[in-house]
């Protein structure tokens, strides 16, 4: 096979059907996010090293109406040429599953349910090439096309990051969807925002997640017992 190939067997049939499969706008980016969650865990030691301990996770998802675009980009990892392959191949679950990213099904499926046509540009630490794969999957589905070539651009080696831009998106979020996203993001990820592990931009605006303001009460059957926090972590 070409090295400047990847194959996205086994079945290339099943892109076409993503775009059904029943998902809630904030599920489907949370898949990219997860992405750049577990891209950075992966890397923590290497980026601090680089970077500094003040060194912090940056997801920015940028919804361009007038366009019909999304485009998310992160600072993370990238993805590193050795799994080049294993990560645009449907159905292909990552060498390790013990964290975010389990089924490896997230950043493929998420991103044929939003769109037909995608782009990934990627640059992974200490490797000084940038690579770029476009999807368009209506014509790798007509085609039946196994293998999908992409290129390369030379880098500064110290670079490090994905940005995955959608087209011709058929599920935009608009008016009130956007408030429902945003929210939705902030639950999802309230533990790596509250530490600071994670700085997440939407539309603009930089997501915080707000603590829930806990009942201090005594039992309903005992109104003048000792006060409890009705709260489990």
């Amino acid at each position: 096979m070409d090295e400047n190939k990847i194959n996205i067997r086994p079945n290339v049939s099943i892109l076409s059907v993503l775009k059904y499969v029943e998902y809630e706008t904030w599920f489907a980016l949370a898949e990219f996010v997860d992405n750049a969650i577990a891209s950075f865990i992966n890397n923590r030691e290497r980026l601090l090293k680089l970077h500094g301990k003040e060194f912090k996770l940056e997801v920015r998802i940028e919804i361009i109406d007038s366009e019909n675009k999304i485009i998310i980009r992160d600072n993370a990892g990238g993805i590193e040429q050795s799994q080049y392959q294993r990560a645009f191949r449907a159905a292909e679950i990552p060498s390790d599953t013990s964290g975010l990213s389990e089924f490896g099904m997230g950043m493929k499926s998420a991103a044929c349910w939003f769109s037909d046509m995608w782009t990934v540009r990627t640059t992974a630490l200490n490797e000084a090439v940038e690579k770029t794969i476009k999807f368009d999957i209506r014509k790798i589905v007509e085609d039946k096309l196994e293998e999908l070539e992409f290129t390369s651009t030379p880098v500064d080696e110290n670079l490090h990051y994905t940005i995955i831009e959608l087209n011709n998106v058929n599920k935009m979020p608009r008016g009130r969807s956007i408030g429902k996203v945003k929210s939705h993001l902030k639950s999802i990820y309230r533990d790596f925002l509250r530490k600071g592990t994670l700085n997440l931009i939407f539309d603009n605006s930089t997501l915080i997640f707000e603590e829930p303001k806990v009942l201090f009460a005594p039992k309903y059957d005992e109104p003048y017992g000792e006060k409890i926090e009705w709260k489990k972590t």
